[in-house]
C-alpha cells in the first residue's frame, strides 16, 4: 500500500467517544485511507507521533472570520489550538445579500470592521452580489482551514428593510428575506444567525423567527442564536427552544454563559423529548479591549467631541462607564486601572475624565469593556451538570481582528478556547476522550458535517497531533493584556485535508482549506 501521509505510533481518540488506542493512521488524496495498531506502507512523508495525541481536527462552531479571511487565510491562532474547521456568520452577521459595498457598510456600522478596513476592502478585494459570489471570492483566494457559513438574520433584515428598523417586516419584506434565505441556502449556507440582543434582530419577534427558520429547515438547515439575554438567559433559552419545535429545525443556542446552569438543563431535556439541539460556551473572556480611535467610530465622530451635544451623545452612549479600564495610557499611576478610581484620585466625575482621556494626544489608548475577567465567562471549573451534559462544546466567538492592526480592538482568551476547555473538563475527571468527542464528533453532527469531526476510513483527514502534558494558553496571572497576539502551546501539527498547516510547530501557508456546505458537498 502507498499513500501521502503515515502517522505513527500515536495515542488516537477517533472522536466517537471511545477508548483511545495506540496505532497508526495513514492519509492518501486528502482522506484517511487506514486506521490500526500497526501499518505498513509506502508514505512519501511519515510523522513519528510517539508520546503524542492523535485527533479529529477541532470543530469551532461559533467564530466571525467571514471578513477577515479576505485579506488574510493563515488563521494561526486557530492552527496551533487544533483547530481545522471553523463556523461563520454568527449573531446575525453575515456576508450576504447583496453586494459587497452593502455587506461592509452594515459590519462597519455594527463596530466588526474599522471604517479605514472598509474602504481598503472596497478597494483591493474582489467585489461579490451573493452568497455564491463571495464563495467564489474565498475559493480563489485560499485558507489554511475549512469554513462554512451560515446566513445572518440581522444582515438580510437590515439589508431589505433600509438600516435597523423597530418594528415588523411588511409581508412583501418578509417574502423578500425568506427568498434571500432560500437563495442562500441553495448556494451552500449552513443555516441562519440571529443577533437577538443587536439591532435589528432584537426587533423581531418569535413569529417572525419561526417564519424565517421554516425556510432552513426546508434544506435541512439550522437555526443559531445569540440568544435575548435581556429577557433572562433562561428563559432566552426557552425562547430558542420554541424556535426549534415550532420551526421543526435543529437549533445552536450560541455561547451560553455557564452562569446559569439551569439553562444547560433545560436544553438537554429539550433533546431528550426529541428538539435537535446543542450548545456552545466561551470557555474564558476578557472583556474588549477597543483603541479609542474605535471607541469613537461606533459613537460619534472625533470631530463631533469638540461640541457640547457631540460630548453629550458621546458620553450618554458609552456603557458601564465606571468600570472601564484604560491601558496604554503613557503614565503609571492610570495603567489598568478603572476610570471611577482614576476619577476618585483626581476629584473629579468619570465624564470629566473620558473627554480629558479622549481629547489627550496619545494614539495608541485603549478601554477595555469589561475587564481583564469578564463574569459571564469568568473560566471557573463547571458545574458539574454542564460537565456531564453531553451537548456542550466550545465555540471561541473570535471576532473580526484588524490584520494589519491587531491592537484596534481585541480580547484575550478567546484565542485559547480549546485548551482552556480541556483543562477546565479535566479538573472535573471528564475523560479525554469524552472532551475529543465534545469539539469534533458532535459540532460535525450538529451543522451537519458528515465527512468531518471522527478519524476514520474515507472521512476528509483533518487532524490534529497535540502534546496534551503540555496542551496550554496563560493564565489571567501570565497572560500579557497588552498583546493580542498571544497564541496557544502544545499542538505539535495539524493536518488540513491531509496537508500539514502546521508542521512541527512551524505555520504553513498550504491553502487547503475547503468551504464546506451540508452532508459533505464542497462549495
Amino acid at each position: 500500500m502507498n499513500c501521502d501521509l503515515l502517522i505513527k505510533n500515536g495515542f488516537i481518540i477517533d472522536g466517537t467517544g471511545n477508548p483511545g488506542f495506540y496505532g497508526d493512521l495513514a492519509v492518501s488524496e486528502g482522506k484517511i485511507i487506514a486506521i490500526a495498531t500497526k501499518i505498513e506502507c509506502e508514505a512519501e512523508r511519515v510523522i513519528d507521533a510517539f508520546g503524542l495525541t492523535v485527533c479529529p481536527g477541532f470543530i469551532d462552531p461559533h467564530v466571525h472570520e467571514e471578513l477577515t479571511v479576505l485579506t488574510s487565510g493563515k488563521f494561526e491562532e486557530f492552527l496551533r489550538q487544533g483547530v481545522t474547521t471553523t463556523v461563520n456568520g454568527n449573531c446575525g452577521h453575515s456576508i450576504t445579500p447583496y453586494s459587497s459595498d452593502n455587506i461592509y457598510e452594515y459590519m462597519a456600522k455594527k463596530g466588526l470592521i474599522s471604517v479605514e478596513t472598509k474602504e481598503r476592502n472596497k478597494r483591493v478585494v474582489p467585489a461579490w452580489s451573493s452568497f455564491s459570489g463571495y464563495i467564489d471570492v474565498i475559493k480563489n483566494k485560499g485558507t489554511n482551514l475549512n469554513m462554512g457559513f451560515l446566513l445572518g438574520h440581522g444582515t438580510l433584515r437590515w439589508s431589505v428593510m433600509g438600516d435597523t428598523k423597530n418594528r415588523k417586516p411588511t409581508v412583501e419584506e418578509e417574502k423578500k428575506i425568506g427568498y434571500l434565505i432560500k437563495e442562500g441556502m441553495e448556494h451552500g449556507a449552513l443555516g441562519i444567525s440571529t443577533g437577538l440582543t443587536y439591532g435589528p434582530s432584537k426587533y423581531a419577534d418569535t413569529d417572525e423567527i419561526i417564519t424565517l427558520s421554516k425556510v432552513a429547515q426546508k434544506y435541512d438547515g439550522i437555526y443559531a442564536s445569540h440568544i435575548r439575554n435581556y429577557i433572562g438567559i433562561l428563559e432566552a433559552v426557552k425562547e430558542a427552544i420554541r424556535i426549534g419545535e415550532a420551526a421543526g429545525i435543529r437549533v445552536q443556542v450560541s455561547h451560553l454563559t455557564p452562569n446559569c446552569p439551569e439553562a444547560f438543563d433545560e436544553i438537554l431535556a429539550a433533546r431528550e423529548r426529541g428538539v435537535e439541539i446543542a450548545v456552545d460556551t466561551i470557555p474564558k473572556s476578557s472583556g474588549h479591549y477597543r483603541r479609542k480611535d474605535r471607541l469613537f467610530q461606533f459613537i460619534v465622530s472625533q470631530e463631533s467631541i469638540k461640541t457640547p451635544e457631540g460630548r453629550r451623545k458621546l458620553l450618554k452612549k458609552i456603557r458601564f462607564k465606571d468600570q472601564l479600564l484604560v491601558i496604554n495610557t503613557d503614565d503609571p499611576h492610570m495603567e489598568n486601572r478603572t476610570l471611577k478610581e482614576i476619577a476618585y484620585e483626581r476629584r473629579i466625575d468619570v465624564d470629566e475624565l473620558i473627554l480629558n482621556l479622549l481629547e489627550n494626544d496619545s494614539p495608541n489608548l485603549a478601554f477595555c469593556q469589561g475587564g481583564l475577567i469578564r463574569r459571564d465567562f469568568p473560566g471557573a471549573p463547571y458545574e458539574d451538570n454542564i460537565v456531564k451534559n453531553p451537548l456542550v462544546m466550545v465555540g471561541s466567538d473570535r471576532v473580526f481582528g484588524e490584520i494589519d492592526d491587531p491592537s484596534a480592538w481585541y480580547e484575550l482568551f478567546r484565542k485559547g478556547a480549546f485548551p482552556i476547555f480541556s483543562d477546565l473538563c479535566r479538573q472535573k475527571g471528564m475523560r479525554l476522550e469524552e472532551i475529543i468527542r465534545r469539539i469534533t464528533s458532535l459540532p460535525a453532527q450538529q451543522f451537519r458535517l458528515s465527512d468531518r469531526g471522527m478519524l476514520a476510513k474515507r472521512k476528509a483527514a483533518d487532524i490534529t497531533i497535540i502534546d496534551m502534558d503540555n496542551y496550554y494558553y496563560p493564565s489571567d496571572e501570565e497572560i500579557d493584556y497588552k498583546n493580542p497576539l498571544t497564541m496557544a502551546r502544545g499542538v505539535k501539527y495539524t493536518i488540513v485535508n491531509g496537508k500539514v498547516a502546521l508542521d512541527d510547530g512551524t505555520l504553513k501557508e498550504i491553502n487547503a482549506g475547503q468551504l464546506l456546505s451540508r452532508n459533505g458537498r464542497k462549495l
